[in-house]
């Protein structure tokens, strides 16, 4: 198996290696010419204000992107905080969450986002999975659990999940809110990949649907890395009042703001239509990829229980078979198949062994060399 060069991975569309470990954006989906030429104008008309500090005080992120953000997701931009990418939101809503709970479990979809799990961990929480089938988590291994033990919080992937493909269903999302004000819990709603539908008409946001529930509690995770570029490290949350200021006074202490540059070189690819169309163009560049994708593998894998999902960068297979993640990957290390395969790392509430989740551009020629892209044993 070719070794992996972190350089050529993102660089390089010639790589002979793919990698599985990773929802990396191609470059074709970066719109680097018009980014770099809104940033020239942006440092010619005022360099001074980017290159000072941004006001402290509880600040929320600059006016002209929360603004922008504000009219994207139809919310108050007053309820919006921006953070350098969604893993430092994760890291302060962590901290804001679990600091002073008396209780420190966290839920989480099984598999789910391994960073995010990471994360919490560091922050004191005890993270524990629940399964996660075609439509969403399972709702009756959910209530099960809130009957024995409410968390600190639930942390869901509601559209196209990392690293399954799963969407929530809209008839769960509505019972996700609804148990969240009865069990007195608060969700975190991860929408990465929300933006990159190819077909089909989006469920509702659980931000949204909690507006209408007394007692509800959502708080929404926000990233501009899947529709506009990851190296901008734009993210953001939108919850209810105070909670902006109250992640303001933890950012402060931790890294003062996010760089002005960069949030409003973000904030102008939003007033230009940068971000929209940008968006339209990865949807016209990921629908035949993904399509590609699924059809290999279903001539590779015939019956399995696949994940088709309808956007985002995963796919997901469930194979009718156990084994262990060590036979896995050393069947993998033994196939000259281009691919670069990570350990899973079995744990609950993380990806189960073995567990391989790729952006559709790698996928075809892999799985037609015979491999295949994911193979997960049934729940744990």
């Amino acid at each position: 198996m070719t070794a992996p060069n972190p350089k050529d991975a993102v660089t390089s569309p010639t790589s002979p290696t793919v990698h599985f470990s990773r929802g990396i954006p191609p470059l074709e989906a970066i719109p680097s010419a018009a980014i770099a030429e809104l940033t020239g104008s942006v440092l010619s008309a005022e360099p001074d204000r980017v290159f000072q500090y941004a006001p402290i005080g509880r600040h929320t992120g600059d006016r002209e992107l929360r603004d922008q953000l504000g009219a994207f997701h139809s919310v108050d931009p007053d309820r919006i905080f921006v953070t350098n990418g969604s893993l430092q939101a994760l890291d302060l809503l962590a901290a804001h969450l679990l600091k002073d709970a008396p209780r420190k479990k966290v839920l989480a979809e099984a598999p789910t986002y391994d960073r995010a799990v990471q994360i919490f961990e560091r922050h004191g929480a005890q993270v524990s999975g629940i399964p996660l089938r075609g439509d969403g988590l399972d709702l009756d291994v959910l209530r099960e659990r809130l009957r024995t033990e409410v968390p600190a919080f639930v942390y869901l992937i509601p559209d196209f999940q990392n690293p399954g493909g799963v969407t929530t269903s809209e008839e769960k999302r509505r019972e996700l809110v609804r148990l969240s004000a009865e069990f007195d819990f608060t969700i975190l709603e991860d929408i990465p990949y929300r933006e990159l539908r190819f077909a089909g008409t989006a469920p509702t946001l659980l931000g949204e649907l909690a507006e209408s529930v007394e007692g509800a509690r959502v708080l929404t995770i926000g990233s501009l890395s899947k529709i506009l570029s990851p190296g901008l490290r734009v993210g953001y949350v939108i919850g209810p009042p105070g909670t902006p200021g109250a992640l303001a006074a933890l950012a402060e202490s931790t890294y003062l703001s996010p760089a002005p540059l960069l949030q409003v070189v973000a904030a102008r690819a939003f007033a230009s239509g940068l971000v929209r169309r940008n968006i339209d163009e990865v949807r016209k560049l990921l629908r035949p990829r993904h399509d590609t994708a699924v059809e290999a593998v279903r001539k590779a894998l015939g019956e399995a229980a696949l994940c088709v999902p309808e956007g985002g960068y995963y796919i997901s297979v469930h194979l009718p078979v156990r084994t262990t993640e060590e036979k896995f990957l050393a069947a993998a290390a033994g196939t000259d198949h281009g691919g670069e395969v990570p350990r899973g790392g079995g744990r609950r509430g993380r990806r189960p062994h073995p567990w391989l989740g790729v952006l559709p551009g790698g996928l075809g020629a892999t799985v037609r060399n015979g491999v295949p892209p994911a193979a997960v044993p049934g729940p744990e």
